[in-house]
Formats: C-alpha cells, sequence, structure tokens
C-alpha cells in the first residue's frame, strides 16, 4: 500500500493505453489536415500573464482560470485557451510576415471548473487562426477544415450550428449599451439564460427584448429563407451586410458538402472577443459541443496592435475521442505488434532482425532470455499479433523464426530479404 496519494489532482487525469494512443492519434490526423490547408504550427506557452486572458475572454473564464503569482510576484495563469496567446505572438513576432497569416496548435488548456463527464480541468485543444483576412471564405475554410478531420478520423454524425455576433453587437450598440455589459448579456445568451440576458436590457430605454426573445430559438437551414425572416423580424437595415455575409457562408459551406450546417439566430458565444461569424460543432452522441469559433476582428487592437481581421477556431480533443467512442468506433490504423525473443546474446544481429521488421511497419518490442514458456505467454497476454525467435539455428543461418499467435503458422525468413508478404 502506498504512503503516497497515487490520484492526480482533481479534475486531471491519467491515459494509459488504449485512451492514450487514440487520443495521440487523433492530434496526428488533425495536424495532418490541417497542414494539407497550410497552416503552420505555433506553440504558446503554459503559463502567460493573467492580464492577457483578463482583458477580453468574458465573465466565465476569467473567474475558471488558474491564477497564481509566481516567485517575482507576478499575476500569472495556466492558458485556459489558445487564442489571446497567438494573437499575443502575432503581435511580438509576426506583424511585418505578409498577410493572411495560417497557425495551428494543439496541446493542453487548463480551467478550473467542476469536473463532469467530458468537462475536465487539463484539457486538450486543436484549432487554428486565420489573421489577417476580412473575407467570407476565411470563416467558410475554418467549417472546411473541420468537415476534412471529423471525415477523416470516422466521425460521421455531427452538426455545425452557427451565427453572427455582430447581429447582436450592432443592435446593442445601436440601443446605447456599454461594451462591458454586452459582454455579459451575451454570457446569459451562451448560457441559454434568456430570462437573465432580457433583464440586463430594462435599463435601456432604447432595446427591444421582444426582439431579442424573437430570435431566440429560431433555427435556419436555407440561405433563402434567412432573408425572409429578416424582413418578418424586421430588422434594422444597419444588419443586412451582416445577414447577407451569414447567408453567403451557410450557402456555401452547404454547397461543399456540409449539410449538417444550419443558423440558429439565438446563439452565441461567451467568449467577449467574438465579433462577428460564430459556429459551434454538436453531436447527439453527447450533450454538449466538442468545437467551436469564429471571427474576432478587435482582439489583436485590444492588445496595442492595428485592426486586424481574424477567425479561428478551437476543437476539443477530449470530447472527440468521447463522441467517437460513445459511436463504438475503435483505433482504425492499429499497428501490429511482435515481440522479438532472442536466445544468443548478439545485440548488434538482433538489432539488425527488429530493425527490418521494423521497416515493415511492424512495433517490436525486444527481450532477451533462455526462458521461451513466460515470455510466449507475456505477449499472448499482451495482445501481440506475432512472436519472432532468435536461436542459435536462427542465428547462424542469420535467420529469424516468426509466429503468427493467432492462426499459429510460423515461418523461418532469412533477415537480409525479409519481405511484408512472406509474414505468416
Amino acid at each position: 500500500m502506498s504512503r503516497f496519494r497515487l490520484e492526480p489532482v482533481r479534475g486531471m487525469r491519467d491515459l494509459i493505453p488504449p485512451e492514450s494512443e487514440e487520443i495521440l492519434w487523433l492530434q496526428r490526423v488533425f495536424t495532418d489536415v490541417i497542414r494539407s490547408y497550410g497552416y503552420s504550427a505555433v506553440i504558446t506557452p503554459t503559463v502567460e500573464l493573467f492580464k492577457l486572458f483578463e482583458m477580453k475572454s468574458g465573465p466565465e473564464i476569467s473567474r475558471s482560470m488558474y491564477v497564481f503569482k509566481d516567485k517575482a510576484g507576478r499575476e500569472v495563469c495556466l492558458r485556459p485557451e489558445f487564442t489571446a496567446s497567438v494573437a499575443r505572438i502575432y503581435l511580438r513576432l509576426l506583424m511585418a510576415e505578409p498577410k493572411p497569416i495560417k497557425l495551428y496548435y494543439v496541446g493542453p488548456a487548463f480551467r478550473y471548473e467542476e469536473p463532469q463527464r467530458g468537462r475536465f480541468r487539463e484539457f486538450i485543444q486543436a484549432g487554428v487562426e486565420f489573421i489577417g483576412d476580412d473575407t467570407p471564405y476565411s470563416d467558410i475554410e475554418l467549417i472546411l477544415t473541420v468537415r476534412d478531420f471529423y471525415a477523416a478520423v470516422g466521425l460521421r454524425d455531427y452538426s455545425i450550428k452557427m451565427n453572427s455576433m455582430a447581429i447582436y453587437r450592432k443592435l446593442f450598440t445601436m440601443w446605447g449599451i456599454p461594451e462591458g455589459r454586452q459582454d455579459l448579456i451575451i454570457h446569459y445568451l451562451d448560457k441559454g439564460l434568456l430570462d437573465e440576458a432580457l433583464r440586463e436590457l430594462k435599463p435601456f430605454k432604447g432595446a427591444d427584448p421582444d426582439l431579442i426573445k424573437s430570435l431566440s430559438g429560431l433555427k435556419v437551414r436555407d440561405p433563402a429563407r434567412l432573408r425572409e425572416l429578416v424582413k418578418e423580424l424586421r430588422l434594422p437595415g444597419e444588419l443586412d451586410g451582416e445577414v447577407e455575409r451569414l447567408s453567403k457562408i451557410l450557402d456555401a459551406v452547404r454547397s461543399s458538402g456540409v449539410g449538417n450546417a444550419y443558423i440558429d439566430l439565438g446563439f452565441a458565444r461567451g467568449l467577449a472577443y467574438y465579433t462577428g461569424f460564430i459556429f459551434e460543432v454538436l453531436t447527439p452522441y453527447l450533450s454538449f459541443s466538442i468545437g467551436g469559433g469564429g471571427r474576432y476582428d478587435t482582439l489583436i487592437s485590444l492588445y496595442g496592435g492595428p485592426q486586424t481581421p481574424s477567425t479561428g477556431y478551437s476543437l476539443g480533443i477530449d470530447r472527440l475521442h468521447l463522441a467517437l467512442k460513445e459511436g463504438g468506433w475503435s483505433l482504425p490504423e492499429r499497428v501490429r505488434k511482435l515481440l522479438l525473443i532472442s536466445m544468443v546474446d548478439d545485440v548488434g544481429y538482433v538489432d539488425r532482425v527488429a530493425g527490418r521488421l521494423r521497416g515493415l511497419g511492424l512495433a517490436v518490442d525486444v527481450r532477451f532470455g533462455r526462458r521461451l514458456g513466460p515470455l510466449l505467454t507475456y505477449a499472448v497476454r499482451k495482445g501481440f499479433d506475432y512472436v519472432g525467435i532468435v536461436g542459435s539455428e536462427e542465428y547462424g543461418e542469420g535467420a529469424v523464426t516468426i509466429k503468427n499467435l493467432s492462426s499459429r503458422e510460423q515461418r523461418k525468413l532469412y533477415v537480409d530479404s525479409i519481405d511484408v508478404g512472406e509474414l505468416p
């Protein structure tokens, strides 16, 4: 019995095979897909100054961050997400680069929230930031990369909910609502707390709570229908451009094979830096989103840079893994494993055999020993596909005996000419 507590800190997890291998595979596939769109990797610090996130993360994240003082007395935090860090890196190192700049990241983020199913205090995010492009295509491309990533990992049953924060922001500004109060109202809308959001509107005489009620819950799959709704709801003409842009995005992503995309005019996202197009990914396997993002055209200027149009997203790798497993998914690219048992002491020869077998795509684990029985039992219990044996006879002939543990077939193969088709 250990005298030390072995459980990880609450909200953190120990991941072992097969879950650890599955999650690493998902990260590798994301990297492959996103690089095929021309994105380059960026690595941000795990620890950042608290002020970087406090300025524009929104009420929820600010309350749930891991915040502490370092040994120099600086107020720092564990990153709760990546966008603010990427914006800082852009201002410090990338402003002189030709625009647009397309960056991606994969790594852990931290939030001090109540742990529950699908919600951890340390979690893995994979995401992109598309900086310096104000055209609708940069928003559309976000959805196309999500489409291709989910197709590559085998997630078929999901939907993409979209809206534009510019509609709410422009309405609130027209009604004389200051930005800080806007952030709080949007936070309530994001959490589905419509009554609380409407209560925040009451002090403002120009506000129209009935319009917010009407927008809530309106879902549209046809761009033409969106334009009709705008007329029926009598939205101010100042919103025509935002509605038309949203219609264009919906039309483009649906015509690109994303038939599960729709607009929800009551949808909001709580991160306070969103200024335009937003989206979330939903799946019937889970009651919460597995990813989302949107446009943030003022964040970089908030940090002291020039006005820079930007858009991006983050996908929850842990949540994606959970959704896939709920749907009966298993790792599609399982590497076949071989336990190579050597009964001779020539490490150089055994390494040459192992190298040839690894070159055939096998994962080779080497053991030296004189007793075959216990090692064969170990191979079976650990799920190896093959056993390779190098005895004195094989050693003298430059060979290795390979046994298929499922079929029980075995063959003696010569090291210098081993081919994958020769495996039993």
